[in-house]
């Protein structure tokens, strides 16, 4: 299946770069590329051979059985009106908040249409995919292309998809906390790269054991570590006198209304 990217930012180079290094990547299509970012999709073409560069977004979509979406939100309009789509492609849409209904009218007669939410993450065949509509046809040939790039969440409600969409924001708040903890390590006398692959190789395992848990539930995760007169007791109560986690749920409030 040829694959065409309408947008050539961080998420549509996560993806082709997860694709074109993961096992038997070598026997992926051909994967067409938009010629918007010059340096990103040259980029590409350069590091992969399966990958080409559009000379516009036409002759891209010209080019893909499945045809990804990957615009900024407020360009859809500029971007998509002009292109034409055939009925038989796939349309992966994976543009941020931006509802599959608003998408329609853009890439008819195309009807299959799916929504997912991949991350940077995609690149080293790691992290979630949440995608949308969870059956059907299309969705099932979406989610086992990203199940080479992740672990794929179908979703049965778009609105979850949006609520799992907002939780991506705390990237950033979580890289300022790795930083955080590896400038104090480093303070102690810690080489900087020590520190930040210990404190990396900590939350990692500790993330395996919440996906390990049937219950998903975390709350009894923090207690059962927290040995009465600890070492985690103390570091909680520093943090709950200090406001505690409250401002994490204040963060997401505040992207989900924007």
């Amino acid at each position: 299946m040829r694959l065409g990217f309408i947008g050539t930012g961080q998420i549509t180079t996560a993806i082709v770069t997860g694709l074109c290094t993961c096992e038997n990547g070598g026997n992926q299509n051909n994967i067409w590329v938009s010629p918007r970012n010059t340096e990103k999709s040259a980029a590409l073409a350069n590091a992969y051979d399966t990958v080409q560069v559009g000379k516009d977004n036409q002759e891209v979509v010209d080019n893909g059985d499945m045809v990804f979406l990957a615009v900024l939100p407020q360009h859809k309009e500029k971007i998509l009106t002009p292109l034409h789509f055939r009925a038989d492609q796939l349309i992966v849409h994976i543009m941020a908040a931006t509802h599959l209904e608003e998408i329609k009218p853009f890439v008819s007669p195309a009807t299959q249409i799916v929504r997912a939410v991949p991350l940077p993450c995609a690149a080293i065949h790691a992290g979630p995919v949440a995608l949308y509509p969870a059956e059907g046809e299309a969705s099932r040939t979406v989610s086992t292309l990203f199940s080479r790039l992740g672990s794929v969440i179908p979703l049965a409600d778009e609105s979850q998809l949006d609520t799992l969409a907002v939780i991506t924001a705390l990237m950033a708040p979580y890289y300022a906390m790795v930083e955080t903890i590896t400038a104090w390590a480093q303070a102690q006398g810690i080489a900087r790269k020590d520190a930040a692959a210990y404190t990396a190789s900590m939350f990692e395992a500790l993330s395996k054991i919440v996906q390990s848990a049937d219950d998903g539930d975390a709350a009894r995760l923090a207690k059962e570590s927290m040995t009465p007169g600890g070492l985690n007791e103390l570091a909680m109560q520093v943090m709950d006198a200090k406001g505690g986690f409250a401002h994490v749920q204040a963060a997401l409030d505040a992207v989900k209304n924007r």
